[in-house]
C-alpha cells in the first residue's frame, strides 16, 4: 500500500527530495554524454515552457509562472519548434488524440476544445494522420460527424526513432503519475514494483513472451470489461526491464 500523504511541515522537503530524484536518468546520461550544464539547464528552461504549453497557459500566464519576461518566453518557444515539437506532433498528438477516442467518439471541434493547448490546425493533421493509418474512421452521428477508433485496442508498435522517443515520453509520464500518486496522495489505484533477479541470455527471450503472451492478453481483458462502465477509470501501466547497471557497465566508446 502507497504511505499516506506527508505532513504539511514536511511536503516541501518531500517535494525537492523527489524532483532530485527525478532528474537522475537525465542526468546520468547527460554525464554519460558529455553534455555541459549549461546545455542541461537549457534543456530544462525548454522543458518548463513544454509543460506551460501542454496546459495551455496565455504568454503572461507563462511569464508569471516561470518567473522570467514575456522576451524569454518568445526566445524558448522559438526554440522549443526547432528542436522537439516535430516530433511531438507527429507521433504524441495522434497518440492522445486516439486514447481520448477509445473513451467515446468525438467531433474535430470536441476534440480542440480538450486540447486547448494544441494549435487547431496540428489536431486537424493528427487526426489526419490516424485516418491514413486506419487507427480512426469518420461517422456521422446524427448532425455530426464523429471519430471512432477503428480497433478497440492497439499497442502502436512503430520501430522509427520518433516513435520511441514518443514511448519514452509516455513512460515519463506514467512515472511522474505514479510518483505523485503513491507520495503525496496515498492513491492505492497507483503501483510500482522494482524486481532484481537473475536470467539466462537463453531465458530472455521469455521476458517477450510474458509480455506478449500472458500480460497482454489479460490487459485486453480488463479493458474489454470496462465497456460502457461510467465509473471505470482510465489507468496508465508501463513495464519495463534491462540487465542490472546496464549504463554503468557498458563501454562508453560505444555511445
Amino acid at each position: 500500500m502507497p504511505a499516506p500523504p506527508p505532513p504539511p511541515d514536511e511536503r516541501e522537503a518531500l517535494r525537492q527530495r523527489v524532483l532530485y530524484a527525478l532528474l537522475t536518468p537525465a542526468l546520468r546520461l547527460g554525464f554519460r554524454f558529455r553534455v555541459s550544464l549549461r546545455a542541461l539547464g537549457q534543456l530544462v528552461q525548454m522543458g518548463a515552457y513544454h509543460e506551460t504549453r501542454r496546459q495551455g497557459l496565455k504568454t503572461h500566464e507563462v511569464a508569471e509562472l516561470l518567473e522570467v519576461s514575456a522576451r524569454k518566453v518568445a526566445l524558448l518557444s522559438s526554440q522549443l519548434k526547432q528542436n522537439f515539437l516535430d516530433a511531438e506532433q507527429a507521433h504524441g498528438l495522434p497518440r492522445r488524440v486516439e486514447f481520448m477516442l477509445w473513451a467515446q467518439p468525438l467531433s474535430a471541434a470536441r476534440i480542440k476544445q480538450v486540447l486547448p493547448g494544441e494549435d487547431a490546425a496540428d489536431v486537424d493533421a493528427a487526426l489526419a494522420s490516424l485516418l491514413q493509418q486506419g487507427r480512426v474512421r469518420l461517422e456521422t452521428q446524427g448532425r455530426n460527424e464523429v471519430y471512432v477508433v477503428s480497433k478497440a485496442r492497439s499497442r502502436l508498435v512503430d520501430p522509427e526513432w520518433g516513435a520511441r522517443l514518443d514511448g519514452l515520453q509516455t513512460l515519463m509520464d506514467t512515472v511522474t503519475n505514479a510518483v505523485y500518486a503513491r507520495f503525496f496522495r496515498g492513491d492505492p489505484a497507483a503501483f510500482a514494483r522494482t524486481l532484481n533477479l537473475r536470467v539466462r541470455d537463453a531465458d530472455l527471450p521469455k521476458l517477450t513472451a510474458l509480455y506478449q503472451d500472458v500480460i497482454w492478453p489479460a490487459l485486453v481483458a480488463l479493458d474489454e470489461a470496462a465497456q460502457g462502465d461510467d465509473t471505470a477509470r482510465a489507468m496508465d501501466l508501463s513495464l519495463l526491464w534491462a540487465p542490472y547497471e546496464y549504463l554503468r557497465n557498458a563501454d562508453p566508446e560505444e555511445d
